[in-house]
């Protein structure tokens, strides 16, 4: 059977040789491509020259709405991507970085923001013959690019960036102009409301396709120049790209947590909003854009800075229709999630206790017997929490992967609500061990009395492995998706000690030997002393040198800290468990005595 990926190469294939029968066809296409190519290296320069400036600074800039408002607006302006400002929204919201009110006047900002691309590819891109310098400009910044240093690497892809985009628009221009002798689009333009449905759902379709708004803006943009498409034809168009924009959040936001889906839907409604209203309100919109065009000296014919000033006000008049009542929005978001989530709560499993029953209170050595299975479902519980906090599946944790494998392989934050796997998988759980363990030591006040009591220990030192991982946890998943390679590295690290620690205690519950156990307490230990022997020498050195900011060096001090004690108390319970199987063993050699 073929698998979905060769199925994806050979329709790939077959698409780029009918694309290449035609000259016209080929050039328009690879316009788009290297469009999309260059939106890509400017999101990578800018992540290579702001290295975690980006992230510090979002977090100073989004205590205020209008700080983060303007944060949204003046980022995506300069890195000429509003997805990668969304995505780095989306993803410290999910992290619990920023407050869902700031990530809303971000999301509000880069639209605002995202019709300056319609400005340049207008001003700069058709207006002058810039492709003539790009493959010069080109060249100077692919030589930059050879550089190690980061910041001249960054600087270098910048270049060579902005010259791919002024050569994506010359080579989709010349498209059009080559399609206009073959096929003249224009015949098929369609006017009215039939017209703005059709070439809005046309729109939408292009920018799920191509994943980029800022794409299917410029291909109507270049359309309209060369005369293939009609003016009223052209805005419509940008009315389903900036639904269809919506699309793109819709599929980033599968896999976060529900915070971060707040912020999906405020984009969703933002666009979808302004998108239906404008359609009713086309007319009047127009006549608006012609109004300012006279206003501002631009000519009734220029109907491609006309379309940049549609653009324009298309955002302009969701962001005044949003941002005053950007509170009742948060509102509105809050509520639904809380009944949703109320819902939700009525079909979610909630872990308790399988093997706990009262009849077992009866007899010490069965409330023992229940009391260690109910001891293990807690330890697994734990164990898949502390796994999912790391990004790291259960499979994993068994898979014959190597440690260093896993961590490669799973370079992907999982956005996980921590307090909702808390209450499903520990709360209830924890306290019906604790419950039961009270009842049974008030019963048997013999031998099996400090079993008991060890019962509630090991379950009072899960809860502060929870507790430790739930603080850490946040800064896992800002860090894993950090442009800053040096940070990233440590944070991986951590990750690394904690995934050897979980595999080791994992084996706990199987081991059948005190050679076994007495190895796995050795190997725990090992694991805790490599924090010892790094303390903060790693850290200082890497915050001597800048290639960590101070706010990073903070955390991974704070994070080290609490993977530290983690294993700490790892170790703890390995002691325990140690302990009582050596207390079993000196019974069983006695009675053999």
């Amino acid at each position: 059977m073929i698998k979905s990926k060769n199925l994806f190469l050979i329709a790939l294939f077959i698409i780029t040789a009918f694309i290449s029968t035609s000259e016209s066809l080929t050039k328009l296409c690879f316009g788009l491509a290297l469009f999309i190519y260059a939106m890509s290296v400017l999101e990578q320069s800018f992540s290579l020259m702001a290295g975690g400036i980006l992230e510090n600074f979002l977090k100073k800039a989004t205590k205020k709405d209008y700080k983060s408002f303007l944060f949204g607006f003046i980022s995506t302006t300069v890195m000429q991507s509003s997805g990668l400002v969304s995505v780095l929204a989306i993803s410290f919201l999910s992290a619990g970085l920023i407050s869902l009110m700031a990530g809303i006047c971000i999301i509000y900002g880069t639209n605002l923001a995202s019709a300056t691309s319609a400005w340049i590819v207008g001003l700069i891109g058709l207006k002058m013959d810039i492709a003539h310098f790009s493959m010069p400009i080109f060249i100077f910044g692919a030589v930059l690019a050879l550089f190690k240093d980061e910041k001249t690497k960054g600087a270098g892809l910048f270049i060579a960036g902005v010259a791919l985009f002024f050569l994506a628009i010359a080579y989709m221009k010349d498209g059009f102009l080559n399609f206009k002798s073959t096929i003249e689009l224009s015949k098929y333009a369609l006017s009215g409301v039939l017209g703005i449905i059709v070439y809005a759902l046309i729109g939408v379709f292009i920018t799920a396709l191509l994943q980029s708004s800022h794409a299917s803006i410029t291909l109507a943009l270049t359309a309209l120049a060369s005369s293939q498409i009609t003016y009223e034809n052209a805005v419509s168009i940008t009315i389903g790209a900036n639904l269809g924009s919506t699309i793109t959040a819709i599929i980033g936001s599968l896999k976060v947590n529900n915070e971060a889906k707040k912020l999906t839907i405020t984009h969703i409604i933002f666009n979808l909003t302004t998108a239906i209203l404008t359609i009713l309100l086309f007319n009047v919109f127009l006549k608006a854009v012609d109004i300012s065009a006279d206003l501002f000296g631009i000519s009734q014919d220029d109907n491609i800075l006309k379309l940049a000033i549609f653009q324009s006000y298309f955002n302009i008049f969701g962001v005044l229709l949003f941002y005053p009542t950007r509170r009742f929005m948060k509102i509105f978001l809050d509520r639904s999630f809380t009944k949703l989530n109320k819902k939700v709560k009525k079909t979610q499993k909630i872990y308790t206790a399988i093997y706990l029953n009262d009849e077992a209170l009866k007899f010490s050595k069965s409330a023992k017997e229940v009391l260690i299975k109910e001891h293990i479902h807690l330890f697994n519980n734990v164990i898949s929490i502390i796994t999912k906090s790391i990004s790291i599946s259960s499979k994993d944790i068994t898979g014959e992967l190597s440690d260093e494998e896993v961590i490669a392989k799973r370079d992907k934050p999982m956005q996980i609500d921590f307090d909702e796997l808390y209450n499903e998988r520990f709360k209830n759980l924890y306290s019906q061990i604790i419950d039961f363990s009270i009842k049974a030591s008030a019963i048997d006040k013999g031998e099996e009395n400090k079993f008991f009591m060890d019962i509630r220990r090991s379950a009072l030192i899960f809860a502060e492995i929870l507790k430790d991982m739930r603080n850490a946890q946040p800064n896992f998943c800002r860090y894993m998706l950090s442009q800053n390679e040096f940070i990233k590295k440590e944070y991986n690290f951590l990750r690394l000690n904690l995934l050897k620690s979980i595999r080791i205690i994992k084996q706990i519950p199987e081991s059948e030997n005190f050679e076994t156990m007495q190895k796995l307490l050795t190997e725990l230990k090992l694991i805790m002393q490599n924090y010892n022997i790094i303390e903060w020498r790693d850290i200082d050195t890497l915050l001597y040198e800048s290639k960590i900011s101070s706010s990073m060096a903070t955390s991974l001090m704070n994070d080290t800290f609490l993977v530290h004690s983690i294993v700490k108390n790892f170790i703890q319970i390995v002691k325990i468990a140690f302990a009582h199987y050596q207390e079993r063993e000196n019974k069983t050699k006695n009675l053999k005595a």
